[in-house]
């Protein structure tokens, strides 16, 4: 009887703890949709394919607001003109903290934050004097303004162009990509494999399983060798536990050859159908979610393009990661967003491109690096100047890791590599699409990996260095105060 009553008090708490989490989650969401509809929250979207910085440059952003008294914020008005009075970070919404303090960690030892392996986020309070009106006030308003940030892994970016796609049409592209170059030596294994199997018989769960997994080996390999359009993205980083899970789907060559009939005739545990069916569960229990809980609620986006990296790595690399950029950025809603918009359905309002890891390359390359960004998203430009959008591009660096020096009667970079202190040197930057001789001047380019600078104090408030990161929180935020 005892026993009986312990379990009926446990499930009762459990019971109330739920009930306090849905309360707690309801007053938060009312609190949060009345603060948007007032302009004093705001949900700024920080994105870009794995590999572009994305989790090193929220962690320097949190730290030059914190520290805004120390950092180098001179296009910033409010940290210019000394109105900032100070920044708090807390939990989003039931999301684990962004692992801000951990990358403060990993920078000062010498190293780079741990790239994005889950969904995280936090609210910025923002607290700073705000501008008199034509009647000037004796005593200041204190304005206050919540910044939303949710980061998530730049893989999960990769997916949101197969919400426009069924099973087929994803088929064919997947094939149009393998057509030739560097991925069709790549996939030679997965060609071979597929084309052994016939798409309207029914097929043994454990070869599925098996083509699956040399799919996916395929998949880490193109990431590997520098490519952007790989579907599924989050298929690249797989834990044990979720490949147990995961419902298993393959891209099938001869369905360009076979009729509707022939397909809808096919018995339902026939290759075809069943990988039909676990592409819809991914675009239903994966994509779908991501996009109405993360993706769709972003009022203002920062993209990030590692334009450099894409550069050194030869045109493949290059044409792919313009294809890529094209499929993601039909995700993005652009529009103004009005009193009611705000609060039922917000839209994207203001949006920057931003090269990133800037120091790669000598100052006087940087415009070239930043037209050469305008030049990449070149589709999203005409969207979002057809509808009115605040739209720019930068070139960044999160943490500036290099210094310019004389080396050998030229101008060089010198920072720190994996192989210690070193040069950096490159070939003059494009400025637009590069031409078949700028790819031959760029064929011997060995880009080297900078590491963080030495010695900085991050933890105790010390000062980052970075590459106008003042000039992308003004350009994004600048308004709201």
């Amino acid at each position: 009887m005892s026993s009986i009553k312990g379990k009926i008090k446990t499930t009762l708490k459990q019971s109330q703890g739920k009930a306090r989490d849905l309360a707690r989650s309801a007053t938060e969401s009312v609190e949060g949709n009345l603060e948007r509809l007032l302009n004093k929250r705001i949900t700024l979207g920080v994105t870009g394919f794995s590999g572009s910085g994305k989790t090193t440059l929220i962690t320097s952003l949190i730290h030059q607001l914190q520290h805004f008294s120390e950092a180098q914020l001179a296009a910033f008005p409010p940290a210019i003109q000394e109105r900032l009075l100070g920044v708090q970070m807390s939990s989003l919404n039931g999301l684990p903290l962004f692992p801000y303090q951990q990358g403060i960690e990993a920078l000062t030892k010498g190293g780079w934050p741990e790239a994005t392996r889950q969904e995280s986020g936090c609210v910025l309070e923002i607290k700073y004097l705000a501008r008199p009106g034509l009647l000037k006030r004796r005593k200041p308003e204190i304005g206050r303004l919540l910044l939303e940030l949710r980061d998530y892994p730049g893989e999960w970016l990769l997916d949101l162009p197969m919400l426009e796609m069924d099973y087929q049409t994803w088929s064919r592209q997947c094939f149009s990509l393998l057509d030739d170059g560097i991925r069709k030596s790549l996939a030679s294994e997965l060609i071979a494999k597929l084309h052994e199997i016939d798409p309207l018989q029914p097929i043994a769960s454990a070869t599925l399983q098996c083509i699956w997994q040399t799919y996916v080996t395929y998949l880490q390999q193109c990431q590997q060798a520098g490519f952007s359009m790989i579907q599924p993205g989050r298929w690249l980083h797989l834990t044990p536990e979720e490949t147990e899970q995961t419902l298993p789907f393959i891209p099938l060559p001869a369905l360009h050859s076979l009729s509707a009939e022939q397909i809808a005739s096919a018995p339902d545990d026939a290759l075809v159908k069943v990988c039909e069916r676990h592409y819809q569960n991914y675009q239903k229990n994966s994509i779908k979610p991501f996009y109405r809980h993360t993706f769709q609620k972003v009022d203002r986006q920062l993209v990030l393009i590692d334009a450099v990296r894409t550069l050194s790595s030869g045109q493949p690399v290059f044409d792919d990661l313009r294809y890529a950029l094209a499929q993601a950025l039909q995700s993005f809603d652009y529009g103004h967003n009005g009193f009611l918009t705000r609060l039922i359905s917000p839209k994207i309002d203001r949006v920057v491109f931003a090269a990133t890891k800037i120091d790669q390359v000598l100052s006087d390359q940087h415009e070239a690096i930043r037209s050469l960004t305008a030049n990449l998203v070149q589709d999203a430009k005409r969207r979002a100047t057809f509808n009115a959008i605040d739209m720019r591009c930068e070139a960044v660096a999160a943490v500036r890791s290099s210094t310019c020096v004389e080396y050998q009667g030229r101008q060089a970079l010198q920072g720190i590599t994996n192989d210690g202190p070193g040069m950096l040197l490159h070939p003059e930057i494009p400025e637009k699409l590069p031409e078949p001789d700028d790819w031959e001047a760029m064929k011997s380019w060995k880009l080297r990996r900078l590491l963080p600078p030495q010695g900085m104090q991050l933890t105790a408030g010390g000062r980052l260095p970075h590459i106008r990161l003042d000039s992308i929180l003004n350009d994004l935020l600048g308004d709201r105060f």
